[in-house]
């Protein structure tokens, strides 16, 4: 645990560098766990979300309350660059025939801990309304954009999702959707209205 702590003091140490591959392993062995636990916690297996592939949404945020969150962006290649973090809260959907699972958990990615699980299943009929918001932290002197996604129930609850939270380049420009964004944002518009369209 020593050489783990001190690969990651010393790897978010500057704020900015080459994407480390022992990142990966030490995210990829994180995400191992997080999964077996939604699947355990929502008493599904995978043949019950065959349909769709899940999605896994990262936002920054504190577990521990001595050490705050470290962000790094990372450099993939010359016109790519991921930001990633010390410790996150991890969103995963999952769409199966009738409903949307979701689970959450917090994970701090320099202990491999995943704390604080959450599990639900919204039956797609449910949600009224799926709003999509854009914003800056701070409109003068912005430090991060931020996209959330609230689903709206019928019983008058809201489940939300951060789609996207991340530095602020610099440059306002028009709002234009990552990859991921976009499928996340369709798989959803997409499967409830079919769904809806049934009834």
């Amino acid at each position: 645990m020593k050489k783990r702590l001190k690969w990651f003091n010393k790897y978010f140490k500057n704020g900015t560098g080459e994407f480390d591959p022992q990142f990966q392993v030490y995210r990829d062995e994180a995400h191992e766990l997080v999964f077996k636990r939604a699947y355990e916690l929502l008493s599904i297996t995978e043949a019950d979300v065959a349909e769709e592939n899940a999605i896994v949404l990262m936002s920054p945020e504190q577990l521990d309350v001595k050490s705050k969150v470290r962000f790094k962006v990372a450099l993939l290649d010359d016109d790519d660059a991921e930001l990633i973090y010390d410790q996150a809260i991890l969103t995963v959907l999952m769409f199966g025939e009738e409903s949307l699972f979701y689970y959450q958990a917090n994970v701090d990615y320099r202990y491999g801990l995943v704390t604080n699980d959450l599990v639900g299943e919204l039956n797609y009929l449910d949600i009224m309304n799926v709003q999509t918001s854009f914003e800056y932290d701070d409109l003068h002197e912005p430090l991060f954009e931020i996209i959330n996604v609230e689903l709206w129930l019928y019983d008058g609850t809201i489940m939300p999702l951060t789609l996207r939270f991340r530095l602020f380049n610099g440059v306002m420009e028009e709002l234009i959707l990552s990859d991921k964004e976009k499928l996340v944002l369709n798989k959803l518009h997409n499967v409830i209205r079919s769904k809806k369209s049934l009834v």
